[in-house]
């Protein structure tokens, strides 16, 4: 494994600045349209996550004197119960941690990976055509190595304060004793009928008993998944990879795959030689910020910082939501940014990524040279960076979102945590072993490996994870860190978060107004405006002048689910999206 050195904050900076809402099988996380209010806190410490059940746990852990790490894994093994349609131990993750005593910033990827035994053409037909998504999605091909479980174990081993099984004491309850499901499990729980849930009994039998959803009147309960998590509590990580829960979970694996001699999953062998990959964060000066995000096989991460980069270059100071100008460039920056990370980004032990010369100076203002303030680029061409000279790719189609949840989370002494996990679509692949939803992340590769003799870069090979669009991000100023925030949403995360974090750093707004913002997104031939947002006022009409300026525009419902925490005149301020369940909760 290569060598890995925390990110100190000081040397970067001395370095060039290099009722229910209808469902959509296409935007899985849908959001609960009646929801207004945003809760918000502030206080010494905060927490913010995408549940009230979660974010009570993780205060709970701050309260009896953990760290920002401890309430992590408190809040993850609640939202395996609780909200599991999004994330769990049967997932992956990503974690940008800040820790205050050694002044360094951490990036830990738990992110799944894919069996040794895999083969690059796992989703084309025997005729030769691309397996359809959905039908992908319900395979057991589709389930990579979970590394969620890894990445909290060795995220508390490093950072955490309190012993390891005190941080599963709430989840162990709740799925024991049960919990009144939310709306939007229950909706959730209802796509999921609606995708394909016919493959797996175990999830319809829980999720689904007689037929029918359960019902909020009664306590929901999951015994199996609160005895992987008292296993888990008592016996640590060899227990999830090399005990008792993994065999357990092969052979959940095994009893289907008699029903299909061909399937290519996971093993015993890649349980038990699964590795959290300790990566270098990535950073980039913003203005009078440092925005650090994480690295490849994030390509969120690269594209929010290119994304930032272009605008500032592009904007000269006209931040102003009001004027056509910033959706405009907004709009491009996303464009440009998003033709670069369907191209470049992929697991780097594959294929090397140019990722420094994505990130240079000279070749963000080379990209923003190209778009135009007076009309839109249609599907822009990716760039060349500096170390891309011998790579001849091509470009993976976009992919379709996925399940996710982000939480964020500063503790009393400033350390800081921004966590993005998730199982990819809504529940995953719908297969259960332990109680546990299990992922279907690697319909996340590229179905192609190659197009006319073209490798792309996110393409399928053994032992490789596939890129995400997770991104979680920590905005330092003056050495220190001041903003974290992130958010689920599949290949829209980047496009959310740099929307909050123009508003929260430009436009100077609350955590509350942040998440409150509408939203804009992009696709390479047509941008995508918020249905809720005021887009066709009279005073300034940004509908019509982006359409003037060649814009094809649609709308939609964004399922983002952004988390914000703040630091504002003493102390830390957070905000939980309304568009989800969120809960932001605090110390004083």
């Amino acid at each position: 494994m290569k060598t890995y050195k925390p990110f100190k904050l000081g040397l970067l900076l001395a370095l060039p600045i290099p009722i229910i809402a209808q469902v959509n099988w296409k935007a899985p996380e849908g959001i609960d349209t009646k929801s207004t209010k945003v809760s918000t806190a502030n206080g010494r410490a905060v927490v913010v996550t995408a549940n009230p059940l979660a974010s009570d746990a993780a205060l709970r852990s701050l309260e009896e004197g953990g760290t920002a790490m401890d309430a992590v894994v408190s809040a993850q093994t609640v939202l395996s119960v609780v909200e599991p349609q999004s994330s769990g131990l049967g997932g992956g993750a990503f974690l940008l941690y800040w820790d205050q005593a050694k002044r360094s910033l951490y990036a830990l990827d738990g992110r799944e990976t894919a069996s040794a035994h895999i083969k690059q053409n796992v989703w084309i037909t025997s005729d030769g055509k691309e397996v359809p998504w959905l039908q992908a999605t319900k395979s057991l091909s589709s389930i990579g190595v979970p590394g969620t479980t890894a990445l909290l174990w060795e995220g508390h081993r490093q950072f955490g304060g309190l012993p390891w099984a005190d941080n599963f004491k709430r989840s162990i309850h709740l799925a024991e004793e049960g919990f009144i499901p939310s709306p939007r499990l229950l909706r959730s729980i209802s796509l999921a009928k609606r995708i394909g849930i016919n493959h797996s009994r175990a999830f319809q039998a829980l999720y689904l008993p007689n037929g029918s959803l359960p019902t909020q009147k009664l306590p929901f309960r999951n015994k199996k998944l609160a005895s992987t998590l008292s296993r888990l509590a008592k016996g640590g990580i060899n227990e999830f990879y090399r005990g008792a829960i993994a065999n357990e979970l092969v052979a959940d694996i095994e009893l289907q795959q008699n029903k299909n001699k061909t399937v290519q999953t996971i093993t015993n062998e890649d349980l038990a030689s699964y590795k959290v990959q300790k990566r270098n964060p990535i950073c980039r000066k913003y203005r009078s910020w440092q925005i650090c995000s994480f690295p490849p096989p994030s390509g969120g991460g690269v594209a929010v910082l290119q994304a930032l980069g272009t605008y500032e270059l592009l904007s000269k100071g006209n931040w102003s939501v009001e004027t056509v100008n910033h959706w405009h460039l907004l709009a491009e920056s996303l464009r440009f940014a998003d033709a670069d990370r369907s191209h470049w980004i992929g697991d780097p032990i594959d294929l090397r990524v140019p990722l420094k010369g994505l990130l240079e100076d000279s070749y963000l203002r080379k990209r923003a040279s190209a778009i135009k303030a007076a009309n839109t680029t249609v599907r822009p061409l990716p760039g060349k960076p500096k170390g891309s000279e011998l790579l001849d790719l091509a470009s993976q189609p976009r992919t379709t979102s996925g399940g996710t949840t982000h939480l964020v989370v500063v503790d009393v002494d400033g350390n800081v945590a921004s966590y993005t996990s998730s199982v990819e679509t809504v529940f995953g692949s719908r297969h259960l072993s332990g109680g546990m939803v299990l992922n279907n992340q690697l319909t996340d590769f590229s179905f192609l490996s190659d197009i006319s003799g073209k490798p792309i870069a996110n393409r399928i090979k053994p032992n490789k994870r596939p890129m995400s669009s997770m991104s979680p991000v920590i905005v330092f100023r003056d050495d220190r860190p001041v903003l974290a925030v992130g958010s689920p949403g599949g290949w829209l995360i980047p496009h959310y978060i740099t929307n909050a974090l123009i508003g929260s750093l430009d436009l100077k707004l609350s955590p509350k107004e942040v998440v409150n913002q509408p939203l804009l997104s992009v696709r390479p031939d047509y941008t995508v405006l918020e249905k809720a947002g005021n887009w066709s006022n009279p005073q300034n009409n940004i509908h019509k002048k982006l359409k003037s300026l060649g814009h094809q525009i649609k709308y939609s419902a964004f399922s983002s689910g952004l988390a914000v925490i703040q630091w504002h005149k003493g102390s830390w301020h957070g905000a939980a999206d309304p568009r989800r369940e969120g809960k932001a909760v605090s110390l004083q």
